[in-house]
């Protein structure tokens, strides 16, 4: 019996040898085809974008500190370091000339309402977001001198009114007598 074990071994390990071999000599051949043939690769390609280059303006830059500084030299700059007053914080759109007051030997007052409030203007008072001054008070009109900057920083005056409601209402009444 222990002949025919001992030959059972050796069959069985005759049997896995060649196994083996079949197993390394398939890893050599494999190898060896993945040395020989490298794997080509494609080359990335880069999308490069062009550099962005800005137009030439020919004005000067709004944003440009130096020319907030030029334009705050010259004869028509307003005076940025006085108080604001009140009516500043609103558009001309907004404000409306309700009435006026006479006094004798004293400029005449104006009435401006705005939000459901009055106020009295004289002359040389601030009015509107443009650095708008009060120059004459009739009963048709206010008449506001107002500083505007243009696109090159200079600061040109611009005339701007504020019609009377009374004078509004009239011309609304005439025209649907019409």
């Amino acid at each position: 019996m222990n002949k025919y074990l001992l030959c059972l071994c050796i069959l069985t390990l005759g049997a896995c040898s060649a196994a083996n071999e079949d197993l390394h000599e398939w890893m050599q051949n494999t190898s060896q085809q993945a040395k020989s043939i490298p794997i080509k690769r494609k080359q990335t390609e880069l999308n490069i974008q062009p550099k962005y280059t800005a137009p030439a303006l020919p004005q000067m830059n709004i944003f440009n500190p130096a020319r907030l500084k030029a334009g705050l030299q010259g004869n028509n700059v307003p005076d940025l370091n006085r108080p604001r007053q009140i009516l500043e914080n609103y558009p001309l759109d907004e404000l409306h000339y309700v009435g006026l007051i006479k006094t004798a030997g004293k400029a005449p007052s104006a009435f401006i309402a705005v939000n459901g409030h009055v106020y009295t203007v004289n002359l040389g008072n601030y009015l509107g977001q443009n650095y708008g001054r009060v120059t004459a008070i009739t009963p048709d009109e206010i008449v506001i001198s107002e500083l505007v900057e243009d696109t090159y920083g200079n600061w040109s005056d611009r005339r701007a009114s504020l019609p009377s409601q009374a004078a509004d209402n009239s011309s609304t009444e005439t025209s649907s007598q019409n």
